[in-house]
């Protein structure tokens, strides 16, 4: 830091963070943030779900003593409305998943290569190198 920053934290009673608590905290929010909008999203599919039980319950009560094809209709219309809720929360599972799997810390040396060795001939490597490229367009 320089001196002016160092002036002004001092001024205002600060002291400086390091880089590693603020990416902890950052990392922290983000976290949670996503977790929270799930459990909302969640708990959201849920009630429609189970308002939409009810609804089911009675309308097929109005449907079957009134006989009246609209009633059938709009009992159909809300099934429909039911199964794609239903869907709705399988796919909030996965895309949650999917964000966790992309905010989970990965160990870049595990995917690093920095010494290869090949042994073998040449007639070996370019064998090894046209099956490579045979196996890329197929």
């Amino acid at each position: 830091m320089n001196s002016n920053n160092d002036s002004l934290g001092k001024a205002l009673n600060l002291t400086p963070s390091s880089f590693d608590q603020v990416k902890e905290i950052t990392n922290k929010a983000h976290d949670d943030s996503a977790m929270a909008d799930f459990n909302i999203a969640r708990s959201n599919i849920h009630e429609i779900i189970q308002s939409g039980s009810f609804a089911i319950e009675k309308l097929s009560q109005i449907a079957d003593s009134s006989q009246h094809p609209r009633a059938f209709e709009v009992l159909a219309n809300l099934f429909n409305t039911m199964l794609t809720a239903n869907k709705d929360l399988l796919d909030l599972q996965k895309k949650v998943r999917e964000i966790q799997a992309v905010d989970e810390p990965h160990n870049d040396q595990a995917k690093s290569v920095t010494n290869n060795l090949f042994v073998g001939s040449t007639a070996d490597l370019q064998k090894a190198i046209e099956n490579m490229k045979n196996a890329r367009t197929d």
